[in-house]
């Protein structure tokens, strides 16, 4: 499901939630391990603020959202995307979008922490600058190559998020893991 498509699903349910965000948090949860589906539908309706009757209308889509989110997540050949907005958007918006799902992934990975989350030394880095991505302030001049670094750091944040999740799942990974630069 693309940020539009999750924007379209959030207006048609009235709720002002943000499709990254969103995104982020259930990524966040995901690489704390598997729960069972009626419990993330809980979850993730309560991080929506969902009532009963939206969150049963939702559920359809946001069951294949999160299959979805999983599977790229579980994938061995690290296709793995945040979900972020389309590139026509300008770079100071996408730059707030890609702080909201970094925020949102660290407060969905510390809601599924447990006692045993435990990850090496080059994850715990990743989730340090994930965790100052989260911060990102938007209030500079982009240049042209504002460009290229937002692709740098939605590359840097898709690699960081798989070796995170492999760090926390090595059932998961039957493949090299990757490797941050």
């Amino acid at each position: 499901m693309t940020f539009e498509q999750l924007e379209d699903l959030f207006f048609k349910l009235r709720v002002k939630a943000d499709p990254s965000g969103f995104h982020g948090f259930l990524c966040g949860r995901l690489c704390c391990g598997t729960m069972p589906l009626d419990t993330l539908i809980e979850t993730s309706t309560s991080w929506l603020g969902l009532s009963e009757e939206q969150a049963e209308g939702a559920k359809n889509s946001l069951r294949d959202f999160y299959e979805e989110a999983l599977t790229s997540l579980e994938d061995i050949s690290f296709l793995f995307q945040p979900t972020l907005p389309d590139d026509e958007l300008p770079l100071p918006e996408r730059l707030v979008a890609v702080g909201v799902w970094c925020s949102n992934y660290i407060s969905g990975l510390g809601e599924g922490m447990s006692s045993e989350f435990d990850v090496s030394e080059d994850a715990k880095e990743a989730l340090e600058d994930i965790a100052a991505i989260g911060q990102i302030s938007v209030d500079f001049d982009t240049d042209d190559d504002g460009e290229r670094d937002y692709t740098e750091l939605v590359e840097y944040i898709r690699i960081a998020v798989q070796l995170i999740f492999n760090d926390l799942h090595p059932e998961a990974s039957s493949a090299e893991e990757p490797t941050i630069h």
